[in-house]
């Protein structure tokens, strides 16, 4: 092939992927709000954006910032253009993982142009990555940051044994990212942690503190992200998980005080099925002949930069042990950066089949590359099927229907996830319904809701100590029990005024 054809290709088959993985993710984007594909996060998350306010713990300050530039863009719905960050970051992972594969493989030959193609594929159609692609979560940002992550250690790896320059921009840009994509996700601190071993490791003897130290203070520079949660905070935003304009509530926020016993939480008992369906959920993500593809790749798919290689099964390791022992039904998102990993090993293991039938046959190659992208597209129609969220209006309907039923000056006391955040998209982020106060039972328990409530509701009497069980109180000190509205997200009366 000559090299006017290898740059042709180069180009054309990334921008190929980019736009069949948009084409998909646009077809099955969420409208709004939306409680399809475990995302009853998203009315928090673009509520918290939208008000410039403080998410659930860690709070996500990058997610939130980059999330409110998105809603800035003039197009449909405020909570549809949150999720365009969500599809846009998981076609540029997808890119990413493209772009390594090719970084891996010595030569620029057609076999490692399609191995990247069928790579990026793998991981924008496996059926948790897409459906994460499609609902306003933090998870496909953190699949993009943990691509770039992973880049960044290859190149570290590469420059192995060579005089050590002196840091340049693209060098800080580099730990600034670090720094920032810890401002999205805590897991990632794994790769950030690997990252600057990677560093360390392959730096020149006598030059390793001093490139440790280098990236570290730019590390800490993209960390200083984390601002935002104190400086919006002291403005009593609507929503304002921990209200960490002190260290104590910051604190409370950034370490997940109120998640910690789900990490590693798992009953002992429960263990033997989670690994059982973690096992099906990877033969899911990418069926079987991907699964060997990917272990083929793992073990014979590159003979350089084996070392980047284990470190990122180390990785994929470590990324699924915590996800299976995470006590949550959910737990399953932690395991995009294992797939996102299996991904290129796969394109990896693409690359070295082909080359051994090339050997044989040049037209033989060709159609096992054929016969590879046939079984990648076989499953599409049914994954679209099934991480669709194009169609989930349940999230929308309820929260119109508690609103337009709730009587003049209510107070709406919601009891969960799934009935409150819609329900703050629309009351907070949208303006409407100014009248009545939406009230979280659970979180009365602390004192930052509590004195949130106060600032956000100034005309709401909120007792500092009940005397008897909060609603009651409540209801006593503001107009009695007729003021009183419940939700229920399971139910056709979405909402119970009064008694």
């Amino acid at each position: 092939m000559r090299l006017s054809d290898r740059r042709l290709l180069d180009g054309l088959l990334p921008g190929l992927a980019l736009a069949g993985l948009g084409l998909a993710y646009a077809t099955t984007l969420a409208p709004g709000v939306t409680w399809a594909n475990d995302a009853a996060d998203s009315g928090d998350l673009i509520t918290a954006a939208a008000t410039l306010g403080v998410a659930h713990p860690p709070g996500y300050p990058t997610y939130l910032l980059l999330a409110r530039l998105c809603q800035l863009i003039p197009l449909g719905d405020l909570a549809w253009r949150t999720t365009l960050l969500s599809a846009l970051a998981a076609a540029l992972a997808a890119a990413v993982a493209a772009r390594i594969v090719r970084d891996l493989l010595a030569d620029r030959s057609w076999r490692a142009a399609v191995a990247a193609l069928l790579a990026a594929l793998a991981l924008g159609l496996a059926p948790v990555v897409w459906s994460q692609a499609v609902v306003a979560e933090v998870y496909a940002l953190n699949a993009l940051l943990t691509a770039a992550l992973l880049r960044f250690s290859l190149q570290s790896s590469r420059a192995a044994g060579q005089p050590a320059p002196p840091a340049t921009w693209a060098d800080r840009l580099r730990a600034l990212v670090a720094g920032l994509a810890l401002g999205n996700h805590l897991t990632i601190a794994l790769l950030v942690v690997l990252w600057l071993v990677a560093i360390a490791a392959h730096a020149p003897r006598g030059t390793r503190l001093r490139a440790f130290r280098s990236r570290l203070a730019w590390v800490g520079a993209g960390l200083l992200v984390y601002l935002y949660l104190p400086l919006r905070a002291a403005a009593h935003p609507p929503v304002n998980w921990g209200d960490p304009h002190d260290w104590e509530g910051f604190w409370w926020t950034v370490s997940g005080q109120a998640y910690r016993e789900l990490a590693f939480g798992l009953p002992p008992g429960l263990l033997p099925g989670r690994v059982t369906a973690w096992a099906g959920l990877l033969v899911g993500q990418f069926g079987w002949a991907g699964l060997a593809l990917g272990c083929f790749g793992l073990l014979y798919g590159t003979a350089s930069s084996r070392w980047f290689i284990w470190l990122s099964a180390a990785a994929a390791a470590a990324y699924s042990a915590f996800a299976i022992a995470y006590n949550t039904a959910d737990s399953y998102a932690y395991l995009i950066p294992a797939y996102l990993i299996f991904a290129i090993w796969i394109g990896l293991g693409t690359h070295r089949l082909l080359g051994l039938v090339e050997a044989r046959s040049r037209r033989g190659a060709v159609l096992v590359a054929i016969g590879l992208a046939g079984l990648l597209a076989w499953p599409i129609p049914a994954t679209a099927r099934q991480v669709d969220a194009s169609q989930d209006r349940r999230a929308i309907a309820f929260a119109t229907r508690v609103l337009a039923a709730a009587p003049h000056g209510a107070i709406v006391i919601t009891a969960s996830d799934r009935d409150t955040f819609p329900l703050w998209y629309y009351h907070y982020a949208l303006g409407q319904r100014s009248d009545i106060a939406v009230v979280v039972a659970p979180l009365l328990d602390f004192a930052w809701y509590r004195e949130n409530l106060r600032a956000v509701y100034p005309q709401l009497q909120i007792p500092k100590h009940p005397d008897r069980p909060w609603i009651e109180t409540l209801a006593a000190l503001n107009g009695g029990l007729g003021r009183i509205c419940r939700t229920d997200a399971n139910s056709d009366r979405v909402l119970t005024c009064g008694g």
